[in-house]
């Protein structure tokens, strides 16, 4: 098909391509800018003006044009000469007479179109009928064929020609899709049909053909370059032109005001002007020409109209003569005035403006001209919409996005309008226009800057705006060079030892050997050195000391024989036993070390009998104050300690008091402080304060006995019996599925199932069985070798405890079975509930099942995120703040019945059993 219809074109033009083939060489010639008459001047060595025929035909064929022999022989003939010779001289000026005339140029560009009156009627006919079925089916006609020009030439070969038409459903039959090729070829090209006019002359089909059908010939209508664009502003209703695309005319008269609109641009495209001049500028003369001036502005990017161009070209031409020189150097340092200004160096008082928003405005704005009385009535009708919005808490920005896709900033004035009635925020036509007036900014009147308008009404952008008025204040700062200021230091140690243990205590911390910064100070190795060689070598190591310091060092290490000297190697042997003893080779292995001390208390006061008493007055009203209102201080005191240390500062102490409104004066704060104030850091140990605050919670047992509850406190043990810790360990080993040989045999290499008591502690911690201190040594107690007190049969503690999976020698008797283990349950029998608690407990959890079924309570997520460690446990106090939290409270004795009941060890409230049991008791009133 398409060979055919390539085929089809070139015997469509066949009837006009030998009468016109000049006109088809003149088109290809300006197309390519060719310079015909070089080709034949290699053939003519003295410049006749004639060459012999194979002669021109090698030169035709060298111009790269497809000829067929038919338009050869047609050329040949025309300028061939009676001697047989060939005249290429009128050639060649017969196809450059076009860069000569424009006449001769506009008539060799115009589309060869040879129809008579008949296949014009057929083509308008034909046109008519695809516009009606365009309009019936409603098929955009342009679009598919930009597919297919990728260049943007308007112009796409036959074969795509007909195959979108063959798309779209408008392929004519072929003797009239000959005459639609043949009516749209007009670039020379046989194979290339201009789709764009087809586009257009299909829109304007019923005008062409009632001119065809008349013979009235069709007279377009003159266009005038200005009819889209509005000149005069005075009073413009913008409302009037809501659906137009009219555009607004720069105020642009003079020289200054283009000047500023192009630094605008060069600032905010950063462009440096001058380079692209001198490319076209080889000798540096400071000159161009007047249409090479206008072409480097468009290559830069700056958008400027020919007004502008004119403009320029009236103060910065020097010449008077058509395209002719521009002074480019005058301009560029005229338009570079915005970064620095000539001569600078031999000024040195002179100021180069400061760069900011207003310097690119010209380039990015087109303001409409208010007046003062305008203005005023717009800041008060922004004011009310501010009012508005923020009375309605709404939030205007996120709307205007979403019709903003490519997040410009800007939308069109009827999307503007709808989002403004959609709030219920229409204002009346003559607010609406002086909105319009100041939001439409980009020279036309279809878009309105909806970022400007939201910066102004919208309330989440107040903050933007003091950030950025806080920014400025800092824009001129001059930080000032970093000085190192005098500091004067004033410790005072209470006494030697206090002392010498700060500086154990500094030099543990920082891991160094003082001894290295002082042995090069003395040379000779005599042991002594100046005094000021001392001070020296610990401001070397970083050990700053004040002077009641330093003269403490020197009372107990200077030298009495030498004025001026210290004993360096003794103090360095002092400090140095926080790591190790000197000569510790020579004492005795039962000998014992003393560990040296480094706590120092340096002034610190101590504690009077009023601080203490002031401090158990502060813990009563505390303990009173968590039991009324049912407070659980630790979590709070947690959120600081980050760490885990159970220690905060004292602030945080105060600060944490005063969040759960318990207010300390200043002579109870510090009693506190100095009662629980750690002894190496001074933080307030808080475990300590709530341990000694925290009121009780108590239950009485069966015996009669009343047993303490406390968060924090575990109730008193009794002894541990070998059989109950050895049933824990069972317990443990089946919960994780532990085998015990595997790690104990990493430890006996030879197999001989004993090991040291060391080791065997350690293997324990391995599989991470967490004993006590008591509960190992029991342990080991069972399970020693008496012959060797240091060694444990580690064997017999692995096949006793083992039972719970398996028993050992079930190979020699197979039809022994291993007796089944069965997890102990965890409730304390003497927290066993009596009859009338087991009552009381059960009408408890019908009410409390009731309620959270009928109110859809989901308790157990509350009570995980208490539980930090995930062990389904959590304190008693957590578990009524929750219940109250939820508005299930409970009273004094229901709180002891469900606590008592779900108790774990005594300590702690098992919230994973209660939910349990809570759902059954919903499942009564499904």
């Amino acid at each position: 098909m398409a060979t055919a219809l390539v085929s089809a074109g070139q015997s469509i033009i066949g009837t006009y391509v030998q009468q016109d083939i000049e006109t088809r060489l003149q088109q290809e010639v300006y197309k390519k800018q060719i310079r015909v008459r070089e080709f034949f001047t290699d053939f003519d060595r003295l410049r006749k003006g004639w060459v012999t025929e194979d002669k021109f035909r090698s030169a035709l064929s060298m111009i790269n044009f497809h000829f067929t022999r038919d338009e050869i022989e047609e050329i040949i003939r025309r300028y061939k000469l009676n001697d047989g010779l060939v005249q290429y001289t009128t050639f060649c000026n017969k196809l450059e007479e076009q860069f000569l005339n424009s006449e001769a140029k506009a008539q060799v560009f115009q589309a060869p179109q040879i129809f008579n009156k008949e296949e014009e009627e057929t083509v308008m006919r034909l046109m008519l009928a695809i516009k009606r079925k365009i309009a019936t089916k409603r098929i955009f006609l342009k679009q598919p064929f930009q597919d297919f020009d990728r260049t943007a030439c308007s112009h796409i070969t036959i074969d795509q020609f007909s195959r979108v038409l063959n798309q779209l459903g408008l392929l004519p039959k072929d003797q009239y899709l000959q005459l639609l090729i043949r009516q749209y070829i007009d670039n020379g090209n046989p194979k290339e049909v201009n789709y764009v006019k087809f586009c257009d002359d299909v829109d304007n089909v019923q005008e062409m053909l009632s001119g065809v059908i008349t013979g009235i010939k069709h007279n377009p209508k003159e266009i005038h370059p200005d009819d889209d664009f509005i000149e005069d502003k005075e009073g413009l209703d913008l409302i009037s032109t809501l659906f137009t695309s009219k555009k607004l005319t720069d105020n642009i008269n003079t020289l200054e005001q283009v000047l500023k609109k192009i630094q605008g641009d060069v600032v905010m495209k950063r462009i440096r002007i001058r380079e692209f001049y001198k490319d076209f500028d080889p000798l540096r003369k400071g000159l161009v020409t007047e249409s090479q001036f206008a072409r480097i502005l468009h290559l830069q990017n700056i958008p400027v109209t020919e007004k502008e161009i004119s403009i320029l070209l009236n103060h910065y031409k020097i010449d008077k003569i058509p395209n002719g020189q521009v002074d480019y150097n005058q301009f560029c340092e005229n338009v570079d005035k915005i970064f620095t200004i000539k001569g600078i160096d031999k000024s040195p008082q002179a100021q180069v403006p400061q760069i900011d928003d207003t310097t690119t405005l010209p380039a990015r704005r087109r303001y409409l001209q208010m007046t003062e009385q305008e203005a005023i009535q717009l800041d008060e009708l922004l004011m009310k919409y501010k009012q508005a919005i923020q009375n309605k808490r709404v939030l205007l920005k996120p709307v205007f996005e979403d019709f903003d896709k490519t997040k410009q900033g800007y939308i069109t004035t009827n999307q503007f309008l709808r989002i403004l009635n959609q709030f219920n925020l229409f204002p009346d036509p003559v607010s609406l226009n002086l909105l319009l007036k100041r939001f439409v900014d980009k020279a036309n009147l279809n878009e309105v800057n909806y970022y400007d308008f939201c910066r102004i009404v919208d309330q989440s952008d107040e903050g933007v705006a003091i950030s950025k008025s806080h920014a400025d204040a800092f824009k001129n700062y001059i930080k000032s060079d970093n000085v190192s200021q005098a500091f004067i230091r004033n410790d005072q140690p209470n006494d030697f030892d206090d002392l010498m243990a700060k500086l154990r205590r500094i030099v543990k911390e920082q891991r160094q050997r003082v001894a290295e910064f002082l042995r090069d100070f003395d040379k000779l190795r005599s042991g002594t050195i100046t005094v000021t060689q001392l001070r020296k070598g610990l401001s070397m190591a970083k050990i700053l000391l004040s002077d009641a310091e330093f003269q403490l060092i020197l009372q107990n290490f200077g030298c009495k024989d030498k004025l001026n000297f210290v004993y360096w190697k003794d103090f360095t042997d002092q400090v140095d036993q926080v790591f190790t003893t000197k000569n510790l080779e020579k004492v005795s292995p039962s000998e014992e070390i003393p560990m040296m001390s480094t706590q120092y208390n340096y002034g610190r006061v101590s504690i009077t009998e009023r601080d203490r008493q002031v401090a158990e007055v502060v813990k009563k009203k505390f303990q009173y104050f968590c039991k009324a209102t049912r407070l659980d201080i630790k979590q709070f005191f947690q959120d600081w300690d980050k760490l885990g240390r159970n220690k905060v500062s004292p602030k945080q102490f105060r600060q944490t008091l005063a969040t759960v409104n318990f207010i300390l004066s200043d002579e109870e704060f510090q009693a506190v402080v100095k009662i629980y104030a750690a002894e190496d850091d001074g933080d307030i140990r808080y475990v300590q304060f709530i341990n000694d605050t925290q009121p009780p919670l108590e239950i009485q047992t069966e015996s009669g006995a009343s047993q303490a509850y406390v968060g924090v406190k575990p109730k008193e043990k009794e002894k541990l019996q070998p059989s109950v810790l050895l049933e824990q360990i069972k317990v443990a080993v089946k919960i994780k599925r532990l085998r015990l040989g595997d790690y104990f045999k990493d430890f006996d290499p030879l197999r001989k199932g004993l090991m040291p008591t060391n080791k065997f502690r350690g293997v324990l911690s391995q599989m991470k069985i967490d004993l006590d201190q008591e509960s190992l040594d029991l342990l080991e107690t069972m399970y020693v070798v008496p012959e060797d007190p240091i060694r444990v049969n580690y064997a017999k503690f692995i096949e006793d405890v083992e039972i719970v999976f398996t028993k050992s020698g079930l190979d020699k008797d197979p039809l022994m079975k291993p007796p089944v283990h069965v997890i102990p349950t965890f409730l304390d029998p003497r927290d066993a509930l009596t009859t009338e608690e087991e009552e009381a407990l059960h009408a408890i959890m019908l009410r409390l099942g009731e309620v959270v079924k009928k109110h859809r309570i989901l308790l157990k997520p509350h009570f995980q995120d208490k539980d930090k460690t995930k062990s389904g446990k959590i304190t008693f106090t957590r578990f009524r703040s929750i219940m109250d939290f939820h508005k299930l409270p409970l009273t004094d004795d229901q709180f002891r019945v469900i606590c008592k009941r779900f108790a774990y060890q005594g300590i702690e409230f098992n919230y994973v059993e209660f939910d349990e049991i809570l759902k059954k008791y919903e499942n009564f009133y499904q």
